[in-house]
């Protein structure tokens, strides 16, 4: 009997023991870590966000772009079903249809739900090639883009971004304008001098319109500033500062006289390149050329005579440096197939691409280096352009803009780019660049600039990544 109660005892103390192990290792186990401050933030105060406040930080819209295209077809403005839990006494839950809020796709929860982040916040999509960055978060993006309302401009490499959103864009009734410079025939065209040209014919047809003449010359300083400072930093001319400076100016006068005097079949840049070659030839007048001699002809308070001052009030080499040096950074347009987009009307411009549903496709061919400048100075051109038509506007535009800047890694240095992503959150335009590695920001803007750009885009989208790359280690 005795030998039977040792045997319990021994058994029950077996079993106490056991499960005072179990009971510890629950206890002391990862899964009983939660997620609570330690301290007073000695250790860090940052944390995973809670369920309730992704629900307050980004609206839940459900994401349903049949219905969406089908409203547009039919001349209805796309709208989201909001269901509000049904009031007491009543038998089914009611459903509203509001419209669509303007912002960017940041995430979904199951297949059927978007969250959208409806701030004014530039947002930097990175992961590794293959991930479906394109396929599975910048076609959303663009599909909600589209039933919003807002206009959009989008880099493309390999034209499958066009060939799939196009059409997508035009039912939704969108203005749809394709830069393609792997097949320059088959592109629409992209005068550079387009709104030049606009403002000087309005101002002829009402020279009492004081604000027509004055957009007309800004969009030409634009234009000068944009292709003298493209791919060059101004910092760095050093004693040379002068002549860039100058051929600026002069750069300015030309494209002015362009517009006012020219036939409308032959405004565009090309034809300020062969007035100025052929300016710069030497007269029969000793100590000037042809081009101060055409200036001789304007009246004093003509405005191209004003910006070509620094250059004409010089001795005749240096005037003959200003014109070589504006010469220099012209060259890069005299190319046959880039002629057939510069050379034709532009589809859409600064003020219809802010005032009006329009949707921008630039088609860069990664094989042809040649024509990256072409990228750099077309977003350059339109980013000033919206600036200005932000400033007519209080500062801000009325309807809200996106640039999708797919393979922003590849394209070629955009210069000022830090500050485009400084200074456009605040005029509603919104820069989303696309990039496999950070690495790819450092090469292309250093360092420090890599950086600027990486704190200035609020929102860090994630999409996967090579598991030994510097952005794993972020």
């Amino acid at each position: 009997m005795s030998n039977i109660t040792t045997l319990i005892v021994v058994g029950a103390v077996m079993f106490a023991v056991l499960g005072g192990v179990t009971l510890l290792s629950h206890i002391y186990s990862l899964n009983g870590i939660k997620s609570r401050t330690v301290g007073d933030g000695q250790h860090g105060t940052a944390r995973w966000a809670t369920k309730r406040e992704i629900r307050k930080t980004y609206q839940h819209i459900p994401f349903t772009p049949d219905k969406w295209r089908k409203q547009a077809k039919n001349g209805q403005e796309p709208t989201a079903s909001v269901v509000h839990l049904r009031p007491p006494f009543s038998k089914k839950d009611k459903t509203e249809e509001v419209s669509l809020p303007q912002g960017i796709v940041v995430g979904c929860t199951g297949n059927t739900t978007a969250m959208i982040d409806t701030g004014d916040v530039h947002a930097l999509m990175i992961g590794a090639a293959g991930v479906g960055k394109t396929a599975y978060w910048l076609y959303p993006c663009i599909e909600y883009a589209c039933a919003s309302g807002m206009s959009w401009l989008s880099t493309d490499t390999k034209g499958d971004i066009m060939r799939n959103c196009g059409q997508i864009a035009k039912d939704y009734g969108y203005h749809v304008s394709v830069i393609d410079l792997r097949n320059p025939t088959k592109s629409n065209g992209n005068n550079l001098l387009h709104l030049v040209n606009k403002y000087m014919d309005l101002y002829k047809k009402h020279p009492d319109k004081l604000v027509y003449k004055a957009r007309c010359e800004k969009y030409a300083k634009t234009i000068s500033k944009t292709i003298i400072l493209s791919g060059m930093d101004a910092a760095s001319f050093g004693q040379n500062a002068y002549f860039y400076d100058a051929a600026e100016g002069l750069l300015t006068a030309t494209i002015l006289l362009v517009a006012e005097f020219c036939n409308p079949e032959q405004r565009h840049i090309v034809l300020v390149f062969k007035i100025i070659q052929e300016l710069l030839a030497p007269s029969g007048k000793k100590g000037k050329n042809q081009f101060q001699q055409l200036m001789e002809l304007l009246p004093n308070d003509h405005k191209a005579k004003w910006f070509a001052g620094a250059a004409l009030n010089t001795a005749e080499q240096s005037m003959a440096s200003v014109m070589s040096t504006a010469l220099s950074r012209l060259n890069a347009f005299l190319d046959s197939e880039l002629e057939q987009i510069l050379c034709f009307d532009t589809e859409i411009d600064a003020e219809k691409f802010c005032n009006e549903k329009s949707a921008l496709f630039i088609i860069m061919p990664e094989e042809n280096p040649a024509t990256f400048f072409m990228i750099s100075l077309i977003i350059q051109q339109l980013y000033r352009e919206i600036l200005a038509v932000a400033d007519e506007n209080g500062g801000k535009l009325k309807n809200r803009c996106v640039f999708f800047c797919d393979e922003y890694g590849t394209l070629p240095k955009i210069e000022s780019a830090e500050m485009m992503f400084s200074a456009s959150r605040s005029r509603r335009l919104q820069i989303v660049p696309i990039i496999q590695s950070f690495s790819q920001l450092e090469k292309n803007y250093g360092k420090e600039g890599a950086e600027i750009i990486v704190d200035n885009t609020q929102l860090t989208i994630f999409g996967g990544f090579a598991p030994q790359s510097t952005s794993a280690e972020t």
